[in-house]
């Protein structure tokens, strides 16, 4: 399939050659209102695969038609960023509505009328509730991350929402990995869904490699984060379980004077913004988070995804390794952990593990290589010119004095 004639100069400006294989299936089926359910490796283009047909199907100065569903302000944002210039060409307006941003400004934005809203679904229902978003000329939902949506906590709510829509409209779901409930689709929206499954296609994912060293104490991981952070040879994010092990490492980091920057959901709009602009612009060349960051996050040249412990499960792995290597292009995922983590790791990941150990010049390599270099650096480095200590000079000082007596 050709790219389409009206996003030619898009995909010119933005050097892309041709449309991805997701791209390619999902524009047909999404353009004649198909209910759909497509998965794709992460970085194989999928917010181009629904946008795309998406704004082929809208008519401008015609009111809210296009709902996008996110799980986070962050990738709510990016999402915008993406789809603004695209519906600029048909001059239509994009939105964003998110928890932690201003709700006056976003109120006021509304007024402008969008063709197309995003939103994260706590801010979407404060204003559906007071009535300052009406979800009831909706002809196409858009579900990203559907895997994370439609998990126990946000099923319901997701399911709420679209029943503020028309019977008929238009569902469209858009994941990375795989959920129990894709299976039962039917059982929980009332209708039969077109599924497009291309995780199996290593294309965009064949760049990455996955390594592990053995750090089991949180010493020894700190210490090496701290020497990533001092090499410019790296950018890289570094991901947590949880929120008090983050913070841990923050504080420790802090004291140490290290260049990186923390992103945690309890932090303002304002400041979780402010982080990822000084990690995005090179600033600070580490970024320190929990999974808040792991869902779609499209930064430029990250060379390593650092797992400060083993993740709890293979889609984990999957959406913190796709925030690297992504369209193809080489990456690194790094795991910390003790020898029972590793064989946790080798049983999650398909992909080959390699147990490795981090060289001062920022590259890994395997043991025996490890202790050659080191050997030889030890060699190559010039001893340090010994100081006489002090006690001595002055006994020197001393001996000279009583030789002149005599």
């Amino acid at each position: 399939m050709k790219i389409p004639s009206l996003y030619e100069d898009y995909f010119k400006d933005n050097q892309f050659e041709s449309l991805t294989k997701i791209q390619e299936t999902v524009y047909q089926p999404f353009k004649e209102g198909h209910d759909l359910v497509a998965m794709a490796p992460t970085g194989s283009g999928k917010t181009l695969a629904f946008t795309m047909p998406m704004i082929e199907t809208l008519v401008p100065n015609d009111g809210l038609q296009v709902l996008i569903l996110e799980p986070s302000q962050e990738l709510a944002m990016q999402v915008r960023d993406v789809i603004q210039p695209l519906a600029k060409l048909i001059g239509c307006k994009v939105q964003a509505i998110t928890g932690g941003a201003n709700p006056q400004r976003q109120l006021k934005k509304l007024k402008e009328k969008p063709e197309i809203l995003i939103a994260t679904l706590g801010r979407l229902k404060e204003l559906t509730e007071a009535r300052k978003v009406k979800l009831g000329n909706i002809q196409t939902v858009i579900v990203d991350e559907a895997d994370e949506m439609l998990n126990e906590s946000k099923l319901e709510s997701v399911r709420e929402t679209i029943d503020q829509m028309p019977g008929d409209v238009q569902m469209t779901f858009f994941s990375a990995t795989g959920n129990d409930i894709f299976a039962d689709m039917h059982k929980w929206f009332g209708k039969d869904f077109e599924i497009i499954d291309q995780r199996d296609d290593e294309t965009y994912t064949a760049g990455i490699k996955h390594y592990f060293i053995n750090a089991a104490s949180d010493n020894t991981k700190d210490a090496l984060i701290r020497e990533m952070a001092h090499n410019k040879k790296f950018k890289g994010i570094v991901f947590f379980n949880n929120s008090r092990s983050l913070h841990k490492v923050i504080s420790d980091l802090h004291h140490n004077k290290t260049n990186f920057v923390g992103l945690d959901s309890k932090m303002s709009s304002q400041q979780r913004k402010a982080a990822m602009q000084l990690f995005s612009s090179n600033k600070v060349n580490l970024l320190l988070t929990t999974d808040v960051a792991a869902r779609g996050m499209d930064i430029d040249d990250i060379t390593v995804i650092i797992n400060y412990m083993v993740t709890r499960d293979n889609s984990e792995y999957v959406h913190r390794a796709g925030r690297t290597g992504r369209m193809g292009k080489e990456g690194n995922v790094l795991t910390f952990g003790n020898t029972h983590d590793f064989r946790n790791l080798q049983d999650m990941v398909d992909s080959e593990v390699k147990k490795v150990f981090l060289n001062r010049d920022g590259t890994f390599s395997d043991k025996e290589t490890y202790r050659k270099k080191k050997r030889h650096d030890a060699v190559q480095k010039p001893k340090p010119k010994q100081k006489k200590r002090l006690r001595d000079q002055k006994n020197k000082g001393k001996r000279r004095h009583k030789d002149t007596l005599h």
